[in-house]
């Protein structure tokens, strides 16, 4: 029996899965909130967040082993389960240590729950699409987190969020039912790309690194958008978050931008394009954002860029290789606490050039890595056609030779 990944049940059921048990990582700002009356410093905020971060890379990572050995209800009943552990024991305990071994656990659990969305993504009719309605969907849960963090403070306490969070999680373990048992046997996994090409192997393999220079722009630019708006466009901090509240909203255009586009322009253009649009709104976010406007919409077609970036660079690999998708998620996670140090560090001692310089550079790297590689896999897949038809006209002959047949 062949199991059907594409039924719309299932795609909500594992893109629910996904969102939710990165969802902790996804409204963080919200969830430090939560801790102020904790009076904990700012290092120990960005090591309870640092160490999520760092085990949900974990997590997404050991996919590539298991992926296609263990059952995924299985991992996903275990991995709900620790969830739900985890973040009781958020609204229970307070002491630090128990706090980073709880968020710890979540970001675990919200790993296996990243392979498993990944190890199922590989395996649907057209990913790219969805990719970008399950970026679309993040947008409008994060923002709809960090704007209703304070109602539901007021609500149900500072362990507010852990307990709708907790209560989520408890909602998608009856559910299990509707997730596919595991990778499917067989030929369907396969046949998106042959198995054993080195050539297919590479690309997925510079796809893959092409994650830390992206990620790191994004997270990096991202984590700082609210001191950019300090230093360039003169914004007060409550103007700032107001701003990129919107401008948050406004980005979910780029998973649609993608959803669109998918299957229609191949990867070279939207790839290409897309880094040019992210390196120059960056330029244009430090030159050109004299007005809260004028900013506003700046960041809003920076994000609206580099949103698209990544669900086609997603989209790439699982074309090329749909097996090294846990590294990217991996590898994006880990980027993600790097580039927000890194692109701090030179905006403190570099300033708004230096950091403009900064992420030109990550830009420029991504392009490399991608650019030439699905050039000359274009190109490759363009000859295979022509290649196979002289093949088959060739054999063609030859067995009308065999037979008597004059040519």
């Amino acid at each position: 029996m062949i199991t059907r990944f594409d039924p719309l049940g299932r795609l909500i059921y594992v893109n629910a899965l996904f969102i939710v048990g990165t969802l902790g990582t996804l409204i963080t700002p919200a969830i430090l909130e939560s801790w102020a009356t904790l009076q904990w410093s700012q290092s120990q905020l960005g090591l309870v967040a640092a160490l999520e971060l760092a085990t949900l890379a974990s997590g997404s990572l050991s996919g590539l082993y298991w992926q296609r050995r263990w059952p995924w209800r299985r991992v996903a009943l275990v991995s709900l389960l620790l969830a739900i552990v985890a973040n009781l024991a958020c609204v229970i305990e307070h002491r630090f240590v128990i706090v980073c071994i709880a968020r710890s656990a979540a970001g675990l659990a919200g790993g296996f729950l990243c392979a498993i969305y990944s190890a199922f993504l590989a395996n649907t009719k057209s990913p790219g699409k969805v990719i970008a309605v399950t970026n679309f969907i993040m947008i409008g849960i994060e923002a709809l987190f960090v704007f209703c963090a304070a109602t539901v403070f007021q609500r149900l306490g500072s362990n507010g969020l852990f307990i709708l969070m907790t209560t989520l999680f408890v909602v998608l373990v009856p559910l299990l039912g509707v997730l596919p048992p595991g990778w499917p046997g067989g030929d369907r996994s396969d046949a998106r790309h042959p198995a054993g090409s080195q050539k297919q192997t590479l690309i997925g393999y510079m796809l893959v690194l092409a994650f830390v220079p992206y990620i790191m722009v994004q997270s990096g630019v991202y984590t700082f958008l609210g001191e950019f708006g300090r230093l360039v466009a003169h914004l007060s901090a409550e103007q700032s978050l107001r701003t990129i509240g919107i401008s948050v909203v406004f980005s979910s255009i780029g998973s649609v931008v993608a959803y669109v586009l998918n299957d229609r322009a191949g990867f070279v253009l939207p790839i290409g394009g897309a880094i040019a649009m992210t390196g120059g709104m960056m330029f244009a976010m430090i030159f050109a954002s004299r007005s809260p406007l004028l900013f506003l919409l700046n960041i809003s077609l920076l994000q609206i860029a580099w949103i698209t970036l990544g669900c086609y660079l997603y989209s790439a690999l699982i074309h090329y290789n749909n097996l090294l998708v846990p590294a990217a998620t991996s590898l994006s996670s880990f980027g993600s606490a790097f580039g927000a140090g890194a692109v701090g560090l030179v905006l403190e001692h570099g300033g708004v050039t230096a950091t403009l310089m900064l992420t030109t550079g990550a830009l420029a790297l991504t392009a490399m890595l991608t650019i030439p590689v699905l050039i000359r896999a274009r190109q490759s897949e363009k000859a295979m056609p022509t290649q196979m038809a002289i093949t088959n006209t060739s054999m063609s002959a030859l067995s009308l030779r065999r037979q008597g047949h004059p040519l």
